[in-house]
């Protein structure tokens, strides 16, 4: 089989003291015949928690979630490991079936509004007689009781009979949706004020840009000063002007050329505003 590179990763700055989790693929268990044959890249409870643990507590801790879901027992190790530390999670794409459980682990859970949860009882595959299968659709109902419960205890503001029926129905879940009932707590919009979720740098240098002069925004140990002295910006000014003139003296000597030395029109009225190559109105 070829060697295949799971879709988990885990990226650390210690600079920002960040860590930043990446689960783009099944979550299933560790060394599964099954997984590993069928679905080799893949995401297991038991390293997510060991690289879990090895961050330190003062670390922003951001899990980022694009994925179908898998084993039950997987999304609630994960659920559990992450709701004991100040955990941000963000569904970039689907989280689903059990990837909505990792979901739930988050203190602050992100939605994109181009994203989607699921959520459904628990299955599987059986067979046995009569008895054998009342026993496996009764450890089903177990199950799916502890997933129910991640779902509660993450914030989930709809009633038992509400959120019962949503499992039952197999339910796919909008950002709007998972916010208003408590799946989420935010959706990631470019257009929220300063300090929410974006994934546009454009706002942030326009966020910047709208600060009071001097205004700073630190990220972790660097920061960025932004210092919006007009000086500077009537220097500019007065620099491009100066490139104005010898950009225009330059057109001119290639336009005399071209016409034998002479000038191919009369001179420009001084009087009218003239339009150069880089374009500005000074303010009096």
């Amino acid at each position: 089989m070829p060697n295949i590179i799971p879709y988990f990763s885990l990226l650390k700055s210690e600079e920002k003291k960040s860590a930043d989790f990446v689960i783009f693929g099944n979550i299933v268990s560790k060394h599964s015949i099954f997984w590993d044959e069928n679905y080799p890249a893949n995401v297991n409870s038991f390293d997510f928690v060991a690289q879990l643990n090895d961050v330190p507590d003062d670390y922003e801790i951001t899990v980022h979630i694009n994925s179908n879901g898998g084993e039950v027992k997987e999304g609630l190790a994960i659920y559990n490991a992450l709701k004991k530390r100040n955990a941000t999670t963000i569904c970039e794409g689907f989280a689903a079936s059990a990837a909505s459980l990792v979901f739930m682990g988050g203190k602050r859970r992100i939605m994109n509004r181009a994203s989607l949860l699921f959520i459904h009882q628990a299955a599987t595959y059986a067979e046995g007689n009569p008895d054998e299968l009342d026993k496996i659709a009764q450890d089903l109902r177990i199950i799916t009781a502890a997933a129910v419960n991640a779902y509660k205890e993450g914030g989930v503001t709809l009633s038992d009979e509400e959120l019962d029926a949503m499992v039952k129905a197999e339910t796919w879940i909008p950002a709007e949706d998972a916010l208003k009932n408590g799946f989420a707590t935010e959706i990631a919009d470019v257009e929220q004020k300063e300090g929410a979720v974006t994934n546009s740098a454009m706002s942030f240098i326009a966020a910047a840009l709208n600060r009071t002069p001097q205004a700073s925004h630190s990220l972790g140990e660097a920061s960025i000063s932004i210092d919006l002295d007009t000086t500077r910006i009537e220097s500019l000014v007065t620099l491009l002007e100066k490139v104005n003139v010898g950009l225009e003296k330059l057109d001119a000597q290639v336009q005399g050329s071209a016409f034998g030395g002479k000038e191919p029109s009369p001179k420009a009225d001084p009087t009218q505003q003239k339009k150069g190559f880089f374009n500005f109105k000074k303010e009096e």
